[in-house]
Parts: structure tokens; C-alpha cells; sequence
């Protein structure tokens, strides 16, 4: 079995919003048959089956659907391909703050403003209004939120221009039991 991962979403007052475990993919590790562009070397991958049990402030519910989700260390963002058994469904793009990485454990501060990227590339800005409204109430910094719109622009950009980030999103894993395959 694969070393799990545990993830924390704050908010930017660091105030815990949610957390679950994940399966670290290596970089060796094959997500589809597709030919895709690898990502940065510096990316972590995590699996999360479906069933995932997802504990938020609110309530701890289980994943739907079998999802991909992709850190860079010192990116303004994370991506979470979400796929209906092996077959790609949606991609959320989420602007965070770049995430703390340390053996075992990820955690981020979720700036309340995403992406949803259909597979066909068409998006929508989802929660413009809440990055607005969090902005305000816990005071976002100037540098926060200049750094949160870039982070959004170049998200749809990529989403516009079909190249980049959402290029290497499988439309279609090899599998769907990540969690079951060996350590390398």
C-alpha cells in the first residue's frame, strides 16, 4: 500500500476548515495510457478514492469520486481532477496560498476563490463574490490578494489556451486502485 498523506485546509486566519488522509503518488507513477505532458518535478500528486472520508468544520462526509489533487510548493494554486470511476468529470482549479509541505502532511490556506474546468476546457469562475467578502472579513493583505487574482488569471488562461496545467489532467486514469499498488 502506498504511504498516505495528510491534508489540511485552513482558512487565512489558519483556522482548521478540513482535513483527510491521501495516497502519495510517486513521480513514477503512471495516471493514464494518454500522452500527457509531465508535470513540474517538484509537483506532489495525491489520490483519494472514492469514499474518502472528508472531515470538514461542518461534517465529515465520504468523496464521491475518485480524485486527483496537485501541490506545487510555491504556487499560488492546487488542482483536483475528479473522475466518475476512471473517466474525468471536472477539475477544480482553488487559489491558495503555496502550501506548507513537510514529511507526511500538507497543509494550505484556501483564499475562497476557484476555477471549475469542464473536460472540454470550458470554466467557470465559481466564488468571486466569497473571495471578495473573505478579502474584507479577515483582511486579506494587498500582496494576498494581488497574488490570489494573478493566480486566477493564469488559471484561466491556461483553461482559454488549452496548454499548460489542465494538458496534464488525464481524461481517463488506468486505474482506479492507486492505493493498492506497491511503494517504489
Amino acid at each position: 500500500m502506498r504511504r498516505t498523506f495528510r491534508v489540511e485546509s485552513r482558512s487565512y486566519d489558519r483556522m482548521l476548515r478540513g482535513s483527510w488522509q491521501a495516497y502519495e503518488l510517486d513521480a513514477e507513477t503512471q495516471l493514464s495510457e494518454e500522452p500527457l505532458p509531465e508535470v513540474a518535478l517538484e509537483c506532489i500528486r495525491l489520490w483519494l478514492p472514492a469514499g474518502t472520508l472528508m472531515h470538514w468544520t461542518t461534517r465529515t462526509r465520504p468523496l464521491l469520486y475518485n480524485c486527483v489533487q496537485y501541490f506545487w510548493p510555491e504556487r499560488w494554486y492546487m488542482l483536483s481532477a475528479f473522475y466518475d470511476g476512471p473517466q474525468l468529470r471536472h477539475t477544480y482549479a482553488s487559489v491558495i496560498m503555496p502550501p506548507t509541505i513537510e514529511p507526511g502532511q500538507l497543509s494550505y490556506v484556501d483564499l475562497d476563490l476557484s476555477l471549475l474546468v469542464e473536460p472540454d476546457l470550458r470554466y467557470e469562475v465559481l466564488t468571486q463574490a466569497e473571495f471578495d467578502q473573505m478579502t474584507d472579513l479577515l483582511g486579506y493583505s494587498e500582496e494576498t490578494r494581488i497574488s490570489a487574482l494573478m493566480a486566477l488569471r493564469g488559471l484561466t488562461n491556461s483553461a482559454q489556451l488549452g496548454m499548460g496545467l489542465f494538458s496534464t489532467i488525464p481524461q481517463r486514469l488506468r486505474s482506479t486502485e492507486f492505493h493498492l499498488s506497491r511503494c517504489s
